[in-house]
């Protein structure tokens, strides 16, 4: 039985050796033809990161930003950014003002706080699923 056993060891590591082999080749010719490997990574781009570098760092994006990044504005968290994270996407910024739930009060917190706002295209990294109201991220 031992000998069985290690007659299908032997087997399968000259199978493993060969298909791996072919595979080894193959990473050489990516490294031959390119020079070094950064070419070819730096063709695919992190969109998020992309939108980091703008406003989007620095302000609350309507149409990509989290409930839990309105909590660092007194008023805002967590009523407003509820409202205005349900009704995204928006085409401009003007429009959080005509949610048709915000009461006076709501409308008036909003506009004192107009500076913080910005807007750029809904991503879908940071759209999609629960994530917008539940992150994850607690203090």
């Amino acid at each position: 039985m031992k000998r069985l056993f290690s007659l299908f060891m032997v087997l399968g590591l000259v199978v493993g050796s060969l298909f791996l082999s072919g595979v080894r080749s193959a990473e050489a010719s990516i490294f031959e033809s390119k020079g070094t490997f950064t070419p070819v990574l730096a063709d695919f781009r992190n969109t998020v990161d992309d939108k980091l570098a703008t406003e989007y760092g620095s302000k609350i994006d309507v149409n990509n930003t989290n409930v839990a990044a309105f909590a660092k504005y007194r008023g805002l968290y967590p009523t407003i950014a509820g409202k205005i994270v349900s009704n995204a996407p928006y085409s401009e910024l003007e429009d959080i003002l005509e949610i048709p739930s915000l009461s006076n009060t709501e409308v008036q917190r909003i506009k004192d706080n107009y500076d913080v706002f910005t807007i750029s295209d809904p991503d879908p990294a940071l759209t999609e699923g629960a994530d917008r109201f539940n992150n994850g991220v607690y203090k």
